[in-house]
């Protein structure tokens, strides 16, 4: 039978000298979203810790276990039905409770904005994330903010509470406006980042100083469109979301971009994006198992050419 996993046995990945979990120089992240059942859920990580897909064994070369911190994560975002299941999947599959050992990462796709417990019918709070070995929460993605009427407060206040039980807050960004087709590059790039401006400022006044933060750059208009934004619009996009971070007096955590909006494979290499970002928020392309394999091997074969210039 798998191994259970209690409060008792995870709480001990979080401690006063060493509060939140690391993170590797490179992300890749997928979110099933609610497009699969609970049982394609299982199947499909079941598919991706099959050594002979050959997805673990080329994270395991990216990242050997006496290196740190890792170079390479792969981080499962499941619905919440399948959080439970798959954190027993990965427990048994490591011989360990402990989060840190296994061989990928298990998040959430958001959360509610008090750590807990709480009289809060029908939210799940961060603590109860935390206690199955959750260390990364999504937040503020656009179809949150379409669908549920969630804001730039709402997001910062999630933020908090993720952080308040030691895990990373996964921010989703990006501006709603596609770039001007007829205008200059720098007016489309200067509107994006005045948009992407109030949601990064918010999350960084709200959370610790020294809390980890990964941010998702998802140009909301290239959200399930047939293909990603251009690398050369992306890269001082994201350059000037570093520089606001950058700018905040006293912040020490560790700072993540990850590209998503219409990700997938061929992405990685194109243009140099690999230089530009810290990872990939990969889309529905990804759920396909051979597909996050084209991906791995990218990412795997680009930090090995990356290594052997070095």
């Amino acid at each position: 039978m798998p191994q259970r996993l209690t409060q008792t046995t995870t709480a001990s990945r979080t401690t006063d000298s060493d509060p939140y979990p690391s993170l590797a120089q490179t992300i890749l992240l997928i979110s099933t979203k609610a497009y699969f059942t609970p049982s394609h859920t299982l199947s499909y990580l079941k598919s991706i810790l099959d050594p002979s897909n050959g997805i673990l064994p080329q994270l395991e070369s990216a990242s050997p276990s006496n290196e740190s911190p890792q170079s390479l994560q792969l981080a499962l975002l499941p619905d919440f039905l399948t959080i439970y299941p798959c954190a027993e999947l990965l427990a048994q599959r490591s011989k360990s409770p402990e989060p840190s050992s296994w061989p990928l990462v298990l998040g959430a796709q958001q959360c509610f904005w008090e750590p807990g417990p709480g009289p809060y019918t029908g939210e799940i709070v961060p603590s109860s994330l935390s206690s199955l070995g959750c260390t990364i929460v999504e937040l503020g993605h656009a179809e949150r903010r379409r669908y549920f009427s969630e804001t730039d407060e709402t997001t910062a206040r999630k933020a908090t509470a993720v952080c308040a039980c030691g895990m990373v807050p996964l921010i989703c960004i990006g501006e709603v406006s596609a770039p001007e087709s007829n205008g200059p590059m720098s007016m489309s790039i200067g509107n994006a980042l005045r948009e992407i401006g109030q949601q990064v400022r918010g999350v960084l006044e709200a959370v610790p100083k020294d809390a980890p933060i990964i941010w998702a750059y998802e140009p909301v208009w290239a959200i399930g469109a047939e293909s990603p934004a251009e690398v050369e619009y992306v890269g001082p996009v994201v350059q000037g979301i570093r520089m606001m971070v950058d700018k905040v007096p006293g912040r020490t955590g560790e700072t993540r971009i990850v590209y998503g909006g219409s990700a997938g494979p061929g992405l990685w290499g194109r243009g140099s994006l690999s230089d530009l970002v810290d990872g990939i928020f990969l889309g529905r392309f990804a759920h396909e198992v051979s597909a996050v394999k084209e991906v791995v091997d990218e990412v795997v074969d680009t930090m090995k050419t990356k290594k052997g210039r070095s």
